[in-house]
């Protein structure tokens, strides 16, 4: 057995864990393979074990990254996205997770609508007030 596949192994059984001490059905939890920095052959194989959802962090990285991968894996932008990325993002995520403006929102939106699509977002929110943390 691969590393890959004993690491997903162990971490379903965590979440399996996890759920049952809170009551929770474990496919009611969605495991985010992170992704950035690992090559596509490695992708591959925890495709093989049965993890289609990845996150990646860098537009850049996903875009070469993403076309080498087969077609059933699925991608969410879990990193901090720059507003000039926005096409970009729109055309290579399902969902993108760190949406931390109104300006990143609406330029999302525009995107996603000149792609003919719905694009599926999560906000970020900085509930510290910190200057140096991301959020609206």
């Amino acid at each position: 057995m691969s590393e890959v596949v004993h690491n997903i192994n162990q971490i379903r059984e965590r979440i399996r864990s996890a759920a049952a001490r809170a009551g929770r059905r474990p496919e009611d939890v969605t495991l985010v393979a992170v992704s950035k920095t690992v090559e596509p052959e490695r992708v591959e194989m925890a495709l093989a074990a049965g993890q289609e959802l990845f996150g990646e962090s860098k537009v850049q990285e996903a875009k070469a990254k993403i076309p080498l991968v087969s077609g059933r894996a699925h991608w969410h932008m879990i990193g901090h996205l720059q507003t000039n990325k926005a096409r970009e993002a729109v055309a290579l995520f399902e969902v993108i997770h760190s949406v931390d403006s109104v300006k990143l929102a609406t330029e999302l939106s525009k995107c996603a609508e000149r792609a003919g699509k719905t694009q599926a977002i999560l906000l970020e929110v900085n509930v510290s007030g910190e200057a140096s943390k991301f959020g609206l």
